[in-house]
């Protein structure tokens, strides 16, 4: 697959996501989703960010319900969001910021794994287009926006792309990204 079509899904994907979360790509230092849940993602994030670097063999236990312990797991604990967000709250950014930026790169980065998929089955760059559309602006996708845990998705499309790869060429590579997308 040539790179300028992995840019054309990219720039693509990231059209439809301003669509999708229209007006908040104008606020993203400054407003989340009408919703309680980007607050709650918010501090999830910032947690992470928080324990990596203070206490990592208590990561769990995070600052509430105390004095409970585990206490991150009661939800989904997006480790790797938080991981990948830990270093922009490191440098100061806001964690409205971190939060809006790493909503947009989940939907993205999905309408790309689509993408990657489709062209790998069909061979063909419109029908890859339009699949990673019907991926991107899902009505599910669309009630769920604000959810920051149910944007990253890519790892199904790019888990079955990897799989895909291993049964048409078995090797020890493609088998073990499936199985890195699949965890």
């Amino acid at each position: 697959m040539p790179r300028s079509e992995l840019g054309v899904a990219a720039l693509f994907s990231l059209a439809l996501t301003v669509l999708l979360t229209w007006p908040q790509a104008l606020h993203l230092g400054t407003a989340v989703a009408a919703h309680a849940d980007p607050f709650f993602s918010m501090w999830r994030i910032a947690w992470i960010a928080h324990a990596v670097v203070t206490d990592p063999i208590h990561l769990f236990d995070a600052n509430i319900f105390h004095p409970e312990t585990g206490t991150l797991a009661y939800s989904d604990a997006m480790l790797l969001q938080g991981l990948i967000g830990a270093p922009l709250l490191w440098v100061g950014l806001s964690p409205v910021l971190v939060y809006n930026l790493l909503l947009l790169t989940g939907i993205v980065g999905s309408g790309v794994g689509m993408f990657v998929l489709a062209r790998t089955l069909t061979g063909s760059l419109l029908p890859s287009l339009v699949a990673s559309a019907v991926f991107v602006l899902a009505p599910y996708r669309i009630e769920h926006f604000m959810h920051l845990e149910l944007q990253w998705t890519m790892w199904m499309p790019l888990m079955f792309w990897a799989m895909h790869r291993t049964f048409e060429a078995p090797s020890w590579k493609p088998g073990a990204l499936a199985g890195l997308f699949l965890w």
